[in-house]
């Protein structure tokens, strides 16, 4: 149980959630080249994966 608890203190940080990473986490969670390339990493597979699913017919009567 433990160990699920601070799988979501780490996924809450690096979703943004939370301001300070668990204690007891690896250090290059507090590197602010990790998170800009985590950060970099996210906006990348939005941007890949925006519009792909869109049925969205324009049909001009």
């Amino acid at each position: 149980m433990r160990t699920f608890i601070w799988l979501k203190q780490v996924l809450d940080y690096l979703g943004g959630a939370a301001d300070n990473p668990p204690d007891d986490s690896p250090k290059f969670l507090n590197d602010p080249i990790f998170l800009g390339i985590w950060w970099g990493a996210l906006i990348i597979l939005v941007v890949l994966f925006s519009g792909q699913t869109s049925k969205f017919i324009y049909i001009d009567f």
